[in-house]
């Protein structure tokens, strides 16, 4: 099966993923303080933007310490 890591180094792509996070969050929050629209359309695509890359982050770190656990890990 072919891999999703477009980072060679494992470590650095945890990192690069948790730093999207911080950076969709922080967008998010400016966007609902800043803005102050009344869509709640887009208030709930945001939401599920930001909950699908959390969930990626965690996947990602997971694997992450697994194969660092292991041994396999870079």
């Amino acid at each position: 099966m072919a891999g999703t890591s477009a980072v060679r180094n494992q470590k650095n792509g945890v990192v690069s993923c948790w730093v999207c996070t911080g950076m969709i969050l922080f967008m998010n929050i400016l966007r609902l303080t800043m803005l102050r629209m009344n869509n709640k359309v887009i208030d709930w695509v945001f939401i599920i933007l930001t909950v699908i890359w959390v969930v990626i982050s965690v996947v990602e770190t997971v694997k992450y310490l697994k194969n660092k656990k292991s041994g396999d890990g870079k």
